[in-house]
């Protein structure tokens, strides 16, 4: 990966393990605190541009927000609780909550291209270079 193009993904992992992006949220769920997911991704090189793929299941199109903001890239997907009207939860292993990532991006990104699709619960995000950082062959021509 270029670093120079997409940079080292920025994250407030160690605020959510520890609460902080919890205050001032209320209770979603009567069964546990909502939480906040760090959507799994993968990201891609291809000649033309950057490609991440966001696992965020439970989530929608409407409810998924990126933002791009000077040279950081904002994900961020509600998910709504889905079981409220199956009456009181007796036992819960699925967890409910919002996924967050942010990204620093290079300036070889051409901010104003990025576009986004969402299928099946993955977030497919294209970062297209610049004209400029793409790779490119240069024909030598004969002059002899």
């Amino acid at each position: 990966m270029n670093t120079n193009t997409l940079i080292n993904e920025q994250t407030t992992h160690a605020q959510h393990q520890n609460g902080a992006a919890l205050q001032g949220r209320g209770q979603r769920h009567p069964a546990k605190n909502p939480q906040n997911y760090r959507a799994p991704v993968d990201v891609y090189e291809a000649k033309d541009r950057f490609i991440v793929l966001a696992d965020m299941p439970g989530t929608t199109s409407d409810d998924i927000e990126i933002v791009i903001d000077a040279n950081m890239l904002e994900i961020t997907g509600k998910v709504s609780d889905r079981y409220t009207t199956l009456g009181r939860a007796i036992h819960q292993e699925y967890g409910i909550g919002d996924y967050h990532r942010h990204f620093r991006i290079g300036s070889g990104i051409d901010a104003d291209e990025i576009t986004a699709t969402y299928r099946d619960g993955i977030l497919h995000v294209n970062l297209p270079k610049q004209l400029a950082v793409q790779t490119r062959t240069v024909h030598v021509e004969d002059r002899s």
